[in-house]
């Protein structure tokens, strides 16, 4: 089996994935943005909670609460992504296989059961 530094041509992949990974988020953050900027629709004729209708008044161009409320909740997941993609460039991903994994520390707790 080939070491993580070790491995033929694909060299840098994990470095390609995480530019490729930073691109995407990238390109989603004005869709996030402009989602959460507009205000909400008040469309009588779409229900408030269900993602059907929200889905189905989206695609009209109506921009319903629940699809403001996704977008905000998508772009917290689009900036942690973000920061953890940034942070895990300056480490170093390099795992030794021939090191044993930690040990595990187990409690063994006795049940006992009674039957009524």
């Amino acid at each position: 089996m080939n070491a993580p530094d070790d491995c033929g041509g694909h060299e840098g992949i994990g470095e390609d994935l995480r530019t490729l990974a930073l691109a995407a988020l990238d390109r989603i953050d004005p869709v996030l943005e402009r989602l959460r900027a507009e205000p909400a629709s008040e469309a009588p004729e779409t229900c408030a909670s269900c993602p059907v209708c929200a889905v189905i008044a989206a695609l009209r161009g109506e921009r319903p609460e629940l699809a403001v409320r996704l977008a905000e909740h998508g772009a917290g997941l689009v900036a942690v992504l973000r920061t953890a993609l940034q942070e895990g460039a300056a480490a170093p991903a390099t795992t030794d296989l021939t090191d044993p994994p930690p040990a595990r520390r187990v409690q063994r707790i006795r049940v006992d059961r009674r039957c009524s």
